[in-house]
């Protein structure tokens, strides 16, 4: 696993902490006042309450009931809707909160009939550059094993109430700060079935003519513990696309011929990530960048490998 480091930890090993030539190592950026309050004002026990609020409605299947009030994926849907609007309420009107839906038609296997799909969008507006977005989200829909059961239970808590609680908290804390770019804190539905509201979140912004630099998507969260009970709650993992799936076999030699294949925009947005994370306030040692070949929808990808 490779992470950004301390120079202090290749020095404990022996290893000269970068190499001779141009260029120099990743420092991490010191938070600022604003930035360091921020961060404090994150606050773990909300985001557990959310988590548990969200598994209480029974099962949020995209397929489930829409108009029961306490069971199914419309009371989630419209818990959370209510949730960022308190939110909102304190931006001053920064904040707005829009409930974007579409009807879905059948798919074979996995959509039964004509279904609407909502997602749930708290967009905090930049006040110097508002049409330049970076979008935050998490998935609230969940699911059994097998995909059209829409009865059952599917409490979902990490898959993904974890990355729900994660959008829904930074709203909490941005709307009581600005930003020069507009944020976008996005929770959307269908994404067990095939990306079904995140692929109506990015038809929109496209046609929107938005100028959207970033993504960061949060699915499956939060856990320090591993499945053999590695605990490591100081490193983070974070998956970033490799070679679009689109291209043809001469554009990817073209790039690897320039050394171009890990110069990606998500490649360059997962370092900068990766720099500003490791610092006193976060008390994390950085992230592992993990580059991955997607080879179809959902989270289905050929292969992955570490990437610096």
């Amino acid at each position: 696993m490779i992470n950004y480091l301390p120079s202090i930890a290749y020095a404990q090993n022996n290893v000269s902490p970068w190499p001779p030539g141009p260029g120099s190592p990743l420092v991490p950026q010191v938070p600022n006042a604003e930035l360091t309050q921020i961060l404090n004002q994150i606050d773990p026990a909300r985001i557990q309450a959310t988590i548990q609020k969200l598994v209480s409605f029974g099962t949020r299947h995209t397929l489930s009931n829409q108009t029961d009030p306490a069971r199914g994926i419309g009371a989630a849907r419209d818990w959370i809707a209510s949730q960022m609007g308190t939110f909102a309420a304190a931006s001053n009107g920064r904040m707005t909160v829009s409930v974007p839906s579409f009807i879905q038609q059948p798919v074979s296997g996995l959509v039964l009939k004509a279904t609407n799909i909502s997602n749930i969008v708290a967009t905090l507006t930049g006040t110097s550059e508002p049409n330049r977005v970076y979008v935050v989200s998490g998935h609230y829909d969940s699911r059994v094993s097998s995909i059209l059961n829409f009865m059952d239970d599917a409490p979902g808590a990490d898959d993904d109430a974890s990355g729900v609680a994660v959008s829904m908290e930074l709203a909490r804390v941005m709307a009581t700060h600005n930003s020069a770019a507009t944020i976008m804190f996005a929770v959307v539905a269908g994404e067990e079935q095939d990306l079904f509201g995140s692929n109506f979140m990015a038809t929109t912004l496209k046609q929107q003519g938005k100028d959207v630099q970033g993504m960061l998507n949060n699915d499956i969260v939060g856990s320090s513990t591993a499945d053999d009970g590695t605990v490591d709650p100081n490193d983070i993992r974070m998956f970033v696309s490799g070679l679009p799936p689109s291209n043809t076999a001469a554009q990817n030699l073209n790039l690897a011929s320039i050394g171009g294949e890990n110069d990606s925009p998500a490649h360059q947005l997962g370092r900068f990530v990766a720099e500003v994370s490791q610092n006193s306030v976060t008390q994390m040692n950085g992230l592992s960048l993990l580059d991955c070949q997607q080879t179809s929808t959902k989270r289905r990808y050929s292969a992955c490998h570490l990437s610096s």
